[in-house]
């Protein structure tokens, strides 16, 4: 009866796969590798409450199953799931993960770790984040593996320098079954989900699967709802001997109102002022989150601080020049919607009986935005000449030309993408396996911001803005829409990949060696012009380095450092629309061995893996004088100084190796692994908000080196009660190279090295447990998780506070009153309602009231602020 629950919660949900050595289940990132690597049980038959998994394989790696995944919040992100493994952290920016959040492992950001779906790579092709709110459904999910430091041999991603997330999707069930589970929750927070198994039909047996989920609630804070719906597809055809072909199509839509950040004010006696700075006094959060201590924050920010709950135009009056500019911070106004979709196959097919091809093609579709837009366009604006050399237009129809009218600008990002993860595995002798492997990735990457006039309300008409809402567009006065950008990329991915896995000393000993090799082409098209520096015609100070965005023909000729004027914009400088093509290389080998002298039940491992994380196809855009000279240069029409250069080509590429040393043990009462790693890298790539310039950009930090243990283990005392721990210590620190100096102001008179510092948003110690006891039907866990204090700015001169954050959930077994496979479920997140920061917004440095203007540190760093204590109920019913 005890162990009734944990094999009925999901119905159907036990993945076959076949190996080449057997039959198992594994979690690696495409088919070709969870064939070639073997995952072992030790003939254990306890069940550990499927947060830890004993395995075999050459790397730190923790896997996570549906056994744990059906005991979290119905409809969480399988990011804030993993949160309980060692060396992964993530900050949830709301309860229930669809506001997105951000993701560290050992001090790696989302945008440096790979995440794959079915062997499909998921992380963003321009800017290679991952967007947590976007991935699948839980419950659609058989289970999902971190590798904390190492890449697979055929990881299908740019910038991963270390860190991979796999998730793969479940087998449809071999028999039929429909599932309901509705959820209701803290936040008026509603969610249906449904699936339904069809069974083996037809000739071959075919099995699939297809559910659904519709989530809504409204924000914790402020106005505003969190929206999201799914749609998920399985089919699987078992070919016997031969192999298995799967098929997937997903497709998920978020209609989500932003969270605003707040500032944050030191800690007391954490802020060291750099020389010349003054020292700020002690400020703390009093019980209701005001500021308090010193009436220099007085008019501090509130803990709930949010969004206008309201918005009030300014109607046009002829004659009278009027401003509708009072709507930036209107709620409907700050949104981040996003439409995704996948198609995606899965194959294995058995040559002969010792060659193997696998197959994993797909296509994915993305529109979104972050929405926030809010564009104040004068109605005299030069970039409502266009083709036509008319200056003007009347926009909001009080016939004159003296206003500034409040327009929606989103910065869409349309992306299609084709995929390809193909191997042929080769077992050339017993025991001994090579794989030849190819991987392509090809992203059509469409960014652009077609501006719309906004409703009365002062929202939009679409959350996509002119993008899809053609009757609503601004137009220039030759019928061209205004756009804040418009740019075309190609981000392409060819990779060449070998592997070879063998066993020796009576299959005590197994060794994993191989090598890939990306190449990463980036074909960039720029279709505005770009602002490099503004002032008068004899001196220059550094301009913004924004688009503009125009049809107007150039007012001057190409001068010799490669701008021009423009009408209108007075003798500011552009750089022409250009084309560019760069590319990225490097060979990528890795090493390890696993060495298990008595049995399986004890393993010594080692692995050596290096990564490359090209520069972000994004940010590849921010030319100008970015990257190419010294701001502080002087600059004349006659004397450039610098190169013009329409693209950011001055950041090298990163460069990584990964170290992993550690030992495992497993029985049917522990499982436990303790790893020590070291992660090195040169041309460590950062990005930061450059206010000389107002645009974000790469920059390389010179050599960064990360160290660290992590450790889990997993303990089954006695028949139905389990306790996981994990912990983890992450040290890093640049190094004293050229590249580690900040420039504090504009004038480059002050600097600081961050030589010895750490890196940013990665907290220094982290702790998690969980407590699972099964009993007479009920299934109770009870977990906490320690998050260590972190740093806000590159220069350490902020950090934010450690917390705690407590769950815990109860499940009653409805087998137990006969109703096979379902049951009723409670969860609770942040139990004890902890007041914490999430998300950082971090920045270079944080440096108020210097006496010499900062270059962005006079501002405070921004912070999500954490979510609030939160309950939810489950009612799984299955038929």
């Amino acid at each position: 009866m005890i162990n009734r629950l944990h094999k009925t919660l999901l119905l159907g949900t036990s993945p076959v796969l076949l190996l080449l050595s057997g039959i198992g289940t594994a979690s690696a990132q495409s088919t070709a590798t969870e064939a070639i690597e073997t995952v072992v049980s030790s003939g254990m038959n306890q069940d550990f409450g499927g947060i830890m998994k004993p395995i075999e394989v050459a790397k730190e790696r923790s896997t996570i199953t549906q056994d744990y995944l059906v005991t979290q919040m119905a409809g969480q992100t399988i990011a804030d799931s993993l949160n309980k493994v060692p060396g992964f952290n993530f900050t949830n920016n709301d309860p229930y993960g669809s506001s997105g959040g951000n993701i560290r492992i050992h001090g790696f950001d989302g945008n440096h770790i790979s995440l794959t779906w079915d062997g499909m790579p998921l992380n963003d092709t321009g800017n290679y984040a991952i967007y947590t709110n976007q991935l699948p459904d839980p419950e659609d999910l058989a289970s999902v593996t971190v590798n904390q430091g190492a890449t697979d041999v055929d990881s299908p991603s740019a910038a991963a320098s270390g860190g991979v997330v796999s998730l793969r999707t479940s087998r449809p069930s071999d028999t039929f079954g429909v599932m309901l589970q509705p959820s209701a929750g803290s936040f008026n927070y509603q969610r249906y989900f449904g699936r339904v198994d069809s069974g083996a039909f037809g000739p071959f047996d075919t099995t699939a699967f297809g559910s659904f989920s519709l989530a809504s609630n409204d924000k914790f804070k402020g106005p505003g709802k969190i929206q999201k719906r799914q749609y998920n597809l399985g089919l699987y055809q078992d070919l016997g001997s031969l192999g298995f072909i799967t098929l997937g199509m997903h497709f998920n839509s978020n209609r989500n109102n932003n969270y605003a950040s707040v500032s944050y004010y030191p800690e007391p006696n954490t802020f060291v002022p750099p020389a010349g700075a003054p020292a700020l006094p002690n400020v703390l959060l009093d019980a209701n989150g005001n500021y308090t201590a010193g009436t220099t924050f007085a008019t501090g920010t509130l803990w709930n601080t949010d969004y206008n709950p309201t918005c009030t135009r300014v109607a046009g009056v002829n004659g009278t020049a009027q401003a509708d500019t009072l709507c930036s911070n209107y709620y409907k106004r700050q949104i981040n919607p996003s439409d995704t979709g996948n198609i995606r196959v899965s194959s294995l097919f058995r040559l002969t009986p010792d060659l193997t091809l696998t197959i994993d093609p797909s296509i994915q579709y993305v529109l979104a935005n972050g929405g926030s837009q809010y564009t104040q366009l004068r109605e005299n604006d030069p970039r409502l000449i266009g083709a036509t050399g008319t200056l003007g237009r009347d926009l909001n129809g009080d016939g004159d030309l003296l206003d500034t009218v409040g327009v929606f600008g989103p910065s869409n990002t349309n992306t299609i993408r084709y995929g390809l993860n193909t191997s042929l595995l080769w077992n050339i002798a017993e025991g001994h396996t090579v794989q030849l492997a190819y991987t392509l990735d090809y992203g059509l990457h469409r960014q652009t911001g077609q501006a719309s006039f906004l409703q009365a309300d002062g929202s939009p008409y679409d959350w996509f803005g002119g993008y899809r809402d053609a009757a609503h567009r601004v137009l220039s006065n030759d019928g061209t829409p205004i756009r804040t950008r418009d740019r075309r990329s190609h981000a392409i991915l060819n990779q060449p990949a070998f592997d070879y896995e063998g066993d020796f000393l009576q299959d005590t000993f197994h060794v994993s060696a191989g090598a890939r090799l990306p190449i990463m082409t980036r074909a960039l098209n720029q279709l505005c012009y770009l602002q490099v520096f503004a002032g008068s015609s004899n001196s220059f100070t550094p301009g913004v380095g924004f688009p503009e965005c125009t049809t107007q023909a150039p007012a001057s000729a190409v001068a010799a450092n490669n701008t021009v004027t423009l009408a209108g914009f007075g003798t500011s400088l552009f750089t022409l629309p250009a084309k560019e093509t760069v590319e990225y290389s490097r060979v990528l080998p890795n090493l390890g061995f696993t060495y298990s002298p008595f049995g399986h039940g004890s393993m010594v491992f080692m692995d050596w893996s290096t990564g490359i994380s090209a520069p972000r196809t994004d940010n590849l855009y921010n030319g100008g004088n970015n990257g190419q000279c010294l701001v502080g240069t002087t600059i004349t029409p006659t004397n450039p100084g610098c190169s013009f250069s329409s693209f950011n080509n001055g950041v090298k590429p990163e460069t990584s190796n990964n170290y992993d040393i550690g030992f495992r043990y497993n029985n049917d009462i522990v499982t436990a692994s303790v790893t020590l790693w070291n992660n090195q890298f040169k041309n460590r790539i950062v990005t930061s908000f450059d206010p000389d310039q107002g645009i974000s950009i790469d920059r390389n930090i010179g050599s960064v080196n990360e160290d660290g243990v992590d450790a889990e283990v997993n303990v089954f005392p006695f028949e139905g009660f389990s306790v996981y721990t994990s912990v983890s210590y992450t040290h890093s620190r640049v190094s004293n190279t050229p590249d580690a100096l900040i420039f504090l102001n504009a004038a480059h008179t002050q600097s600081v090295n961050i030589a010895g510092k750490e890196v940013v948003e990665t907290p220094n110690w982290t702790l998690s447990e969980r407590l699972q006891y099964k009993i007479y039907g009920f299934n109770i866990g009870f977990g906490a998780k320690y998050t260590g204090r972190r740093y806000a700015t590159d220069t350490n001169d902020l950090r934010v506070p450690s917390y705690v954050l407590v769950d815990s959930d109860i499940t009653y077994d409805l087998g137990e009153l006969g109703w096979k496979g379902s049951f009723l479920k409670f969860n609770a997140a942040n139990l004890f309602n902890e007041r914490y920061f999430g998300s950082i917004s971090s920045q270079r440095c944080f440096v108020p009231n210097l006496p010499t203007a900062t270059s962005g540190c006079g501002s405070y760093p921004l912070m999500s602020v954490g979510y609030p204590q939160t309950f939810q109920v489950t009612l799984r019913t299955v038929f």
